[in-house]
């Protein structure tokens, strides 16, 4: 009796093992599929050119200089000892 359970107990574990291993595969599978349809329109469109600049998202509202945009970020702060800097730096 305790041999033919035995033999059941190990039946269920081969099953539940083999849905394990279904389970991973056709996740595996799932997430393999779904990187690939969203790197598909990572690439150029067809008909472009892909050299072609890109759009700009937003219009520069600031100030131009040489007709190129000027950036101005705000000051920073720096503290440190004077000694720590060898001549070299």
């Amino acid at each position: 009796m305790v041999a033919g359970q035995l033999g059941t107990l190990d039946a269920i574990s081969r099953s539940s093992r083999s849905e394990i291993k279904a389970t991973r595969v056709a996740l595996a599978t799932i997430l393999v599929l779904g990187l690939a349809s969203c790197a598909a329109g990572l690439g150029p469109r067809p008909g472009s050119s892909p050299l072609e600049p890109a759009p700009y998202a937003g219009v520069f509202t600031g100030e131009f200089v040489d007709g190129r945009p000027l950036y101005r970020f705000p000051p920073i702060l720096v503290i440190g000892k004077r000694n720590r800097v060898g001549p070299d730096t």
